[in-house]
Protein backbone atom coordinates (compact mmCIF):
# COMPACT_ATOMS: atom_id res chain seq x y z
CA UNK A 1 0.00 0.00 0.00
CA UNK A 2 1.67 3.58 -0.95
CA UNK A 3 0.90 7.20 -0.26
CA UNK A 4 2.88 9.67 -1.57
CA UNK A 5 2.96 13.42 0.15
CA UNK A 6 4.18 16.32 0.70
CA UNK A 7 39.88 -3.80 24.97
CA UNK A 8 42.31 -3.39 26.58
CA UNK A 9 39.45 -4.81 28.76
CA UNK A 10 39.73 -4.03 32.52
CA UNK A 11 39.04 -0.19 32.08
CA UNK A 12 37.18 1.26 34.96
CA UNK A 13 34.10 3.62 34.24
CA UNK A 14 35.15 6.96 35.79
CA UNK A 15 32.33 8.97 36.55
CA UNK A 16 28.82 9.62 35.31
CA UNK A 17 27.55 12.73 37.51
CA UNK A 18 24.05 14.38 36.46
CA UNK A 19 24.25 17.91 37.70
CA UNK A 20 21.60 20.35 36.44
CA UNK A 21 19.58 17.46 34.59
CA UNK A 22 22.50 17.45 32.12
CA UNK A 23 24.97 14.52 31.49
CA UNK A 24 28.75 14.77 32.60
CA UNK A 25 30.48 11.51 31.29
CA UNK A 26 34.68 10.90 31.78
CA UNK A 27 35.45 8.17 29.42
CA UNK A 28 37.71 5.66 30.13
CA UNK A 29 39.33 4.69 26.67
CA UNK A 30 42.28 2.34 25.53
CA UNK A 31 44.55 3.57 22.91
CA UNK A 32 44.89 1.75 19.34
CA UNK A 33 46.85 -1.35 20.36
CA UNK A 34 48.36 -2.15 16.78
CA UNK A 35 47.33 -1.40 13.35
CA UNK A 36 44.94 -3.74 12.64
CA UNK A 37 44.12 -6.34 9.99
CA UNK A 38 42.16 -5.05 7.11
CA UNK A 39 38.99 -2.58 7.58
CA UNK A 40 38.09 -1.55 11.04
CA UNK A 41 34.91 -1.64 12.93
CA UNK A 42 32.58 -0.33 15.61
CA UNK A 43 30.31 -2.04 17.74
CA UNK A 44 28.62 -2.14 21.13
CA UNK A 45 29.77 -4.29 23.71
CA UNK A 46 29.19 -5.94 27.59
CA UNK A 47 32.82 -6.36 28.39
CA UNK A 48 33.07 -9.65 31.10
CA UNK A 49 33.06 -7.87 34.55
CA UNK A 50 29.66 -6.27 32.85
CA UNK A 51 30.27 -2.91 32.14
CA UNK A 52 29.22 -1.68 28.87
CA UNK A 53 31.22 0.00 26.19
CA UNK A 54 31.73 1.18 22.53
CA UNK A 55 35.05 -1.16 20.45
CA UNK A 56 36.95 -0.73 17.71
CA UNK A 57 37.74 -4.30 16.40
CA UNK A 58 39.38 -5.49 12.88
CA UNK A 59 37.97 -8.60 11.17
CA UNK A 60 40.49 -11.05 13.27
CA UNK A 61 38.36 -9.83 16.29
CA UNK A 62 41.46 -8.09 17.25
CA UNK A 63 40.25 -5.20 19.67
CA UNK A 64 41.97 -1.49 18.89
CA UNK A 65 40.44 0.78 21.11
CA UNK A 66 37.77 0.71 23.65
CA UNK A 67 35.48 3.15 25.58
CA UNK A 68 33.33 2.65 28.44
CA UNK A 69 29.21 3.84 28.36
CA UNK A 70 26.96 4.64 31.03
CA UNK A 71 24.40 1.94 29.68
CA UNK A 72 23.63 -0.30 26.94
CA UNK A 73 24.26 1.07 23.52
CA UNK A 74 22.94 -0.15 20.01
CA UNK A 75 24.19 1.39 16.56
CA UNK A 76 26.95 3.82 15.51
CA UNK A 77 26.77 6.50 12.65
CA UNK A 78 30.26 6.88 10.61
CA UNK A 79 31.38 9.95 9.40
CA UNK A 80 31.98 9.73 5.66
CA UNK A 81 36.23 10.29 5.89
CA UNK A 82 35.69 7.33 9.23
CA UNK A 83 36.89 9.41 11.32
CA UNK A 84 34.32 10.03 13.79
CA UNK A 85 31.60 7.83 14.94
CA UNK A 86 28.59 8.64 17.64
CA UNK A 87 27.45 5.60 19.39
CA UNK A 88 23.85 5.86 20.62
CA UNK A 89 22.48 4.50 23.45
CA UNK A 90 20.06 1.74 23.38
CA UNK A 91 16.59 2.95 23.59
CA UNK A 92 15.04 4.69 25.42
CA UNK A 93 18.65 5.89 26.65
CA UNK A 94 19.35 9.61 26.02
CA UNK A 95 23.26 9.56 25.60
CA UNK A 96 25.09 9.50 22.32
CA UNK A 97 28.73 9.51 22.62
CA UNK A 98 31.05 10.59 20.03
CA UNK A 99 34.62 8.65 19.43
CA UNK A 100 37.12 10.90 17.22
CA UNK A 101 39.32 9.13 15.57
CA UNK A 102 42.14 11.71 14.76
CA UNK A 103 42.69 12.44 18.43
CA UNK A 104 40.47 15.02 19.28
CA UNK A 105 38.55 14.58 22.70
CA UNK A 106 35.80 12.54 22.98
CA UNK A 107 32.27 13.58 23.46
CA UNK A 108 29.11 13.46 25.12
CA UNK A 109 25.68 14.20 23.39
CA UNK A 110 22.20 14.49 25.47
CA UNK A 111 19.11 13.85 23.75
CA UNK A 112 16.84 17.34 24.63
CA UNK A 113 13.99 17.38 26.93
CA UNK A 114 10.82 15.43 26.16
CA UNK A 115 13.43 13.22 23.11
CA UNK A 116 16.10 9.62 24.46
CA UNK A 117 17.53 8.25 20.98
CA UNK A 118 16.14 5.47 19.09
CA UNK A 119 19.80 3.72 18.68
CA UNK A 120 20.64 4.93 15.30
CA UNK A 121 21.36 7.77 13.23
CA UNK A 122 23.28 9.11 10.13
CA UNK A 123 26.06 11.60 9.67
CA UNK A 124 24.98 13.90 6.12
CA UNK A 125 27.43 13.32 2.88
CA UNK A 126 29.61 15.82 3.63
CA UNK A 127 30.06 14.94 7.54
CA UNK A 128 28.62 18.65 8.83
CA UNK A 129 25.61 17.61 10.46
CA UNK A 130 24.58 14.48 12.53
CA UNK A 131 20.97 13.06 11.89
CA UNK A 132 20.03 11.20 15.18
CA UNK A 133 16.42 9.12 15.24
CA UNK A 134 14.35 10.24 18.01
CA UNK A 135 11.56 9.37 19.71
CA UNK A 136 9.30 12.42 21.00
CA UNK A 137 7.67 10.52 23.55
CA UNK A 138 4.96 13.19 25.32
CA UNK A 139 3.42 13.81 21.56
CA UNK A 140 4.08 9.61 20.65
CA UNK A 141 5.93 10.42 17.19
CA UNK A 142 9.30 10.21 16.15
CA UNK A 143 11.42 13.14 14.93
CA UNK A 144 15.05 13.29 13.42
CA UNK A 145 17.37 15.73 15.73
CA UNK A 146 19.99 17.64 14.08
CA UNK A 147 23.06 17.95 15.56
CA UNK A 148 25.56 20.82 13.98
CA UNK A 149 29.20 19.09 13.80
CA UNK A 150 31.18 22.13 13.51
CA UNK A 151 29.21 23.49 16.62
CA UNK A 152 30.36 21.11 19.02
CA UNK A 153 27.55 18.89 18.03
CA UNK A 154 24.73 21.32 19.43
CA UNK A 155 21.08 20.40 18.56
CA UNK A 156 20.13 22.45 16.03
CA UNK A 157 16.60 21.70 15.41
CA UNK A 158 14.45 18.50 14.26
CA UNK A 159 12.52 16.86 11.27
CA UNK A 160 9.41 15.09 11.73
CA UNK A 161 9.89 11.04 11.03
CA UNK A 162 5.50 11.11 9.88
CA UNK A 163 5.47 8.07 11.67
CA UNK A 164 5.72 6.38 15.31
CA UNK A 165 8.17 4.22 16.58
CA UNK A 166 11.48 5.40 14.58
CA UNK A 167 14.36 3.13 14.44
CA UNK A 168 16.72 2.89 12.24
CA UNK A 169 17.25 6.02 9.41
CA UNK A 170 19.97 5.66 6.03
CA UNK A 171 20.74 8.33 3.59
CA UNK A 172 19.26 7.62 0.07
CA UNK A 173 21.65 7.48 -3.21
CA UNK A 174 20.99 11.32 -3.51
CA UNK A 175 21.99 12.49 -0.22
CA UNK A 176 19.27 14.31 0.41
CA UNK A 177 16.06 12.24 1.39
CA UNK A 178 16.42 10.28 4.43
CA UNK A 179 14.80 6.68 4.91
CA UNK A 180 13.25 5.99 7.84
CA UNK A 181 11.88 3.03 9.43
CA UNK A 182 8.81 3.85 11.77
CA UNK A 183 8.18 0.81 13.49
CA UNK A 184 4.51 1.87 14.19
CA UNK A 185 5.05 1.14 18.11
CA UNK A 186 4.69 3.44 20.56
CA UNK A 187 6.45 3.56 23.51
CA UNK A 188 7.27 5.70 26.33
CA UNK A 189 10.35 5.81 29.22
CA UNK A 190 8.06 5.71 31.94
CA UNK A 191 7.41 1.86 30.86
CA UNK A 192 10.45 1.10 29.30
CA UNK A 193 10.54 -0.52 26.29
CA UNK A 194 7.06 -2.04 26.90
CA UNK A 195 4.79 -1.35 23.73
CA UNK A 196 1.94 0.57 23.75
CA UNK A 197 -0.27 0.20 21.66
CA UNK A 198 0.30 -3.42 19.90
CA UNK A 199 -3.86 -3.78 19.13
CA UNK A 200 -2.93 -0.33 17.00
CA UNK A 201 0.18 -0.36 15.02
CA UNK A 202 0.74 2.17 12.30
CA UNK A 203 4.55 0.66 10.88
CA UNK A 204 5.24 2.25 7.98
CA UNK A 205 8.62 3.43 5.73
CA UNK A 206 8.83 7.41 5.11
CA UNK A 207 11.30 9.33 3.16
CA UNK A 208 11.53 12.20 4.15
CA UNK A 209 13.51 15.38 2.61
CA UNK A 210 16.29 16.67 4.98
CA UNK A 211 16.02 20.41 3.73
CA UNK A 212 12.21 20.97 4.48
CA UNK A 213 11.23 18.00 6.28
CA UNK A 214 8.24 16.99 4.10
CA UNK A 215 7.36 14.04 3.16
CA UNK A 216 8.16 12.59 -0.19
CA UNK A 217 6.54 9.03 0.25
CA UNK A 218 5.31 6.69 2.56
CA UNK A 219 4.48 3.24 1.99
CA UNK A 220 3.06 0.48 4.69
CA UNK A 221 2.63 -3.50 5.09
CA UNK A 222 -1.08 -4.41 4.09
CA UNK A 223 -3.85 -3.96 6.99
CA UNK A 224 -3.41 -7.51 7.89
CA UNK A 225 -0.20 -7.60 8.07
CA UNK A 226 -0.29 -4.09 10.55
CA UNK A 227 1.84 -5.64 13.23
CA UNK A 228 4.65 -6.45 10.93
CA UNK A 229 6.96 -3.67 12.51
CA UNK A 230 9.98 -2.17 10.18
CA UNK A 231 13.13 -1.62 12.22
CA UNK A 232 16.22 -2.25 10.04
CA UNK A 233 17.17 -0.96 6.89
CA UNK A 234 19.93 -1.54 3.90
CA UNK A 235 20.54 -0.18 0.81
CA UNK A 236 21.53 -2.35 -2.06
CA UNK A 237 23.47 -1.66 -5.39
CA UNK A 238 20.02 -0.25 -7.63
CA UNK A 239 19.32 2.46 -4.70
CA UNK A 240 16.36 0.38 -3.57
CA UNK A 241 15.54 0.17 0.29
CA UNK A 242 15.42 -3.18 2.00
CA UNK A 243 13.47 -3.63 5.11
CA UNK A 244 14.05 -5.98 8.18
CA UNK A 245 10.82 -6.40 10.22
CA UNK A 246 10.09 -7.64 13.83
CA UNK A 247 6.83 -9.65 13.90
CA UNK A 248 4.40 -8.44 17.24
CA UNK A 249 1.51 -10.55 16.18
CA UNK A 250 0.56 -13.96 16.84
CA UNK A 251 3.47 -16.64 17.41
CA UNK A 252 1.30 -18.87 14.76
CA UNK A 253 1.32 -16.84 11.82
CA UNK A 254 3.91 -17.03 8.79
CA UNK A 255 4.54 -13.70 8.78
CA UNK A 256 6.98 -11.98 6.04
CA UNK A 257 9.84 -10.25 7.84
CA UNK A 258 11.71 -8.91 4.76
CA UNK A 259 10.50 -6.20 2.35
CA UNK A 260 12.12 -4.14 -0.46
CA UNK A 261 10.62 -0.48 -1.28
CA UNK A 262 12.15 1.20 -4.73
CA UNK A 263 10.77 4.73 -5.04
CA UNK A 264 7.47 5.50 -6.74
CA UNK A 265 6.31 1.57 -6.08
CA UNK A 266 4.50 -0.05 -3.38
CA UNK A 267 6.27 -1.79 -0.77
CA UNK A 268 7.08 -5.18 -1.89
CA UNK A 269 6.91 -8.27 0.82
CA UNK A 270 9.83 -11.08 -0.07
CA UNK A 271 8.67 -14.59 0.45
CA UNK A 272 11.43 -16.13 2.09
CA UNK A 273 11.59 -20.07 1.65
CA UNK A 274 9.59 -21.45 4.78
CA UNK A 275 12.12 -22.91 6.24
CA UNK A 276 14.32 -19.59 6.29
CA UNK A 277 11.45 -17.61 7.69
CA UNK A 278 10.97 -19.58 10.46
CA UNK A 279 14.19 -20.18 11.32
CA UNK A 280 14.62 -15.96 11.82
CA UNK A 281 11.86 -16.98 14.68
CA UNK A 282 10.01 -13.40 13.85
CA UNK A 283 13.03 -11.24 14.06
CA UNK A 284 15.92 -9.65 12.06
CA UNK A 285 18.04 -8.20 13.93
CA UNK A 286 20.13 -5.89 11.76
CA UNK A 287 20.53 -5.85 7.72
CA UNK A 288 23.98 -5.97 5.78
CA UNK A 289 24.74 -5.00 1.60
CA UNK A 290 27.90 -6.44 0.45
CA UNK A 291 30.33 -3.97 -1.67
CA UNK A 292 29.21 -5.76 -4.76
CA UNK A 293 25.37 -4.57 -4.09
CA UNK A 294 24.26 -7.69 -4.54
CA UNK A 295 24.14 -9.39 -1.65
CA UNK A 296 22.16 -9.04 1.54
CA UNK A 297 23.33 -10.18 5.25
CA UNK A 298 19.81 -11.02 7.24
CA UNK A 299 20.55 -11.72 11.34
CA UNK A 300 18.12 -13.47 13.52
CA UNK A 301 19.54 -13.79 17.11
CA UNK A 302 17.17 -14.99 18.17
CA UNK A 303 17.27 -17.77 15.61
CA UNK A 304 20.84 -18.52 15.81
CA UNK A 305 21.41 -17.94 12.24
CA UNK A 306 22.90 -15.61 9.28
CA UNK A 307 21.06 -15.40 6.14
CA UNK A 308 22.70 -14.05 2.64
CA UNK A 309 20.35 -12.77 0.17
CA UNK A 310 20.88 -12.30 -3.37
CA UNK A 311 19.05 -8.45 -3.75
CA UNK A 312 18.69 -9.19 -8.08
CA UNK A 313 16.77 -13.02 -8.08
CA UNK A 314 15.65 -13.02 -3.45
CA UNK A 315 17.16 -16.93 -3.39
CA UNK A 316 19.09 -17.43 0.13
CA UNK A 317 22.59 -18.19 -1.30
CA UNK A 318 23.78 -18.86 2.31
CA UNK A 319 22.82 -19.54 5.79
CA UNK A 320 25.30 -19.72 8.57
CA UNK A 321 24.59 -20.39 12.15
CA UNK A 322 25.37 -18.47 14.33
CA UNK A 323 24.49 -18.28 18.51
CA UNK A 324 23.13 -14.91 19.14
CA UNK A 325 24.59 -13.33 15.64
CA UNK A 326 23.21 -9.89 15.27
CA UNK A 327 25.92 -7.95 13.53
CA UNK A 328 26.69 -7.68 10.44
CA UNK A 329 28.80 -5.19 7.63
CA UNK A 330 30.75 -5.48 4.90
CA UNK A 331 34.06 -7.66 4.85
CA UNK A 332 37.10 -5.89 2.70
CA UNK A 333 37.09 -8.21 -0.34
CA UNK A 334 33.67 -9.08 -0.46
CA UNK A 335 31.33 -11.02 1.76
CA UNK A 336 30.58 -9.96 5.20
CA UNK A 337 32.09 -9.95 9.38
CA UNK A 338 29.42 -11.31 11.42
CA UNK A 339 29.70 -10.63 15.09
CA UNK A 340 27.51 -12.35 18.06
CA UNK A 341 26.70 -11.88 22.17
CA UNK A 342 29.71 -14.92 22.09
CA UNK A 343 31.97 -12.42 20.95
CA UNK A 344 33.16 -14.63 18.18
CA UNK A 345 33.75 -12.42 14.85
CA UNK A 346 33.29 -14.76 11.33
CA UNK A 347 33.83 -13.54 7.80
CA UNK A 348 32.17 -14.84 5.61
CA UNK A 349 32.37 -14.94 1.88
CA UNK A 350 31.06 -17.32 -1.15
CA UNK A 351 29.33 -19.42 1.69
CA UNK A 352 32.31 -20.67 3.80
CA UNK A 353 34.75 -19.11 6.60
CA UNK A 354 37.23 -16.87 5.94
CA UNK A 355 38.40 -16.44 9.30
CA UNK A 356 36.78 -16.85 12.36
CA UNK A 357 38.09 -14.82 15.52
CA UNK A 358 36.68 -14.28 19.17
CA UNK A 359 37.10 -11.35 21.96
CA UNK A 360 36.31 -11.50 25.26
CA UNK A 361 33.28 -8.79 24.83
CA UNK A 362 29.63 -9.62 24.29
CA UNK A 363 28.88 -7.58 20.96
CA UNK A 364 25.68 -5.88 20.56
CA UNK A 365 23.34 -5.70 17.38
CA UNK A 366 25.08 -3.86 15.36
CA UNK A 367 28.47 -3.46 13.49
CA UNK A 368 29.94 -0.48 11.35
CA UNK A 369 32.79 -0.44 9.37
CA UNK A 370 34.88 2.72 9.60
Amino acid sequence: MRSTATEAVGLHRRALLSAGGGLILSLAVAPLARAGQGAQYASACRFPDGRFGVALLDETGAILRTADIPARGHCAAVDPNGRRLALFARRPGTFAIVLDRAGAPDRVIEAAEGRHFEGHGQFSRDGRLLYAAENAYEEGVGVIGVYDVDKGFARIGELPCHGVGTHEILFAPDGRTLIVANGGILTHPDYPRAPLNLADMQPSLARVDIETGDLLESVAPPADLKSLSPRHLAVDGRGRAWLGCQWEGADEAAAPLLAVHAPGEDLRLVALPDEAREALRHYVGSLAIADDGRRLAVSGPRGGIVLVVDTETEAVVDRRPLHDGCGAAPATGGGFVLTSGDGDVVVRRAGADAGVGHAEVAWDNHLRRL
